[in-house]
C-alpha cells in the first residue's frame, strides 16, 4: 500500500513539473507570435549587374497608412532597409493591419552582402531570397 501511495505521489510531482513546463514553452510561443517575432518580412533580391532590386509586403498598422522605403550603408558589406509609415490626420480609419508592397534599388556587389530593417525606428525580422535579375 504504501509503494502504491509513494508512486502516486512522485507520478503528481512529474505531471505538475511536465504541465508547468508545457505552459511555458506555449506561453513564449503564443508571445512571440503576438509580438510578431515568429513571422520575418519575406524580401524578394533580383540580382543585377551591381544593383539590388528589393521588393516584398509589409503589413503597416492601418488602411490609412502610406509606406516609403530607402536603403541605407551601415558598413561596406551591410544596408539597412528603413520603411517609414505615415497617416494623414484628417482620415479616420480601422486600426487593423493591412499590406503595402515596396521596392528599392540598391546599387552593391552581388555578394557578401548583409541585410537589416527597421519600421518606424523599431528593428523587423527579414528573410531576403536572392534570385538573378529575369529569371
Amino acid at each position: 500500500m504504501m509503494d502504491i501511495l509513494r508512486q502516486m505521489i512522485w507520478f503528481i510531482i512529474v505531471a505538475g513539473a511536465v504541465a508547468y513546463a508545457s505552459f511555458l514553452v506555449a506561453g513564449s510561443l503564443v508571445s512571440a507570435q503576438a509580438a510578431g517575432a515568429a513571422s520575418p518580412i519575406m524580401v524578394r533580391d533580383e540580382l543585377g549587374p551591381g544593383s539590388h532590386q528589393l521588393s516584398g509586403m509589409i503589413m503597416v498598422p492601418s488602411s490609412c497608412d502610406e509606406l516609403s522605403v530607402r536603403a541605407e550603408t551601415v558598413s561596406s558589406s551591410t544596408y539597412s532597409l528603413l520603411f517609414q509609415t505615415w497617416q494623414d490626420p484628417a482620415v479616420n480609419c480601422s486600426s487593423d493591419e493591412v499590406p503595402r508592397a515596396f521596392h528599392a534599388v540598391l546599387f552593391a556587389p552581388a555578394a557578401g552582402v548583409d541585410f537589416t530593417a527597421t519600421l518606424d525606428g523599431k528593428d523587423i525580422p527579414i528573410l531576403v531570397l536572392p534570385s538573378v535579375h529575369g529569371k
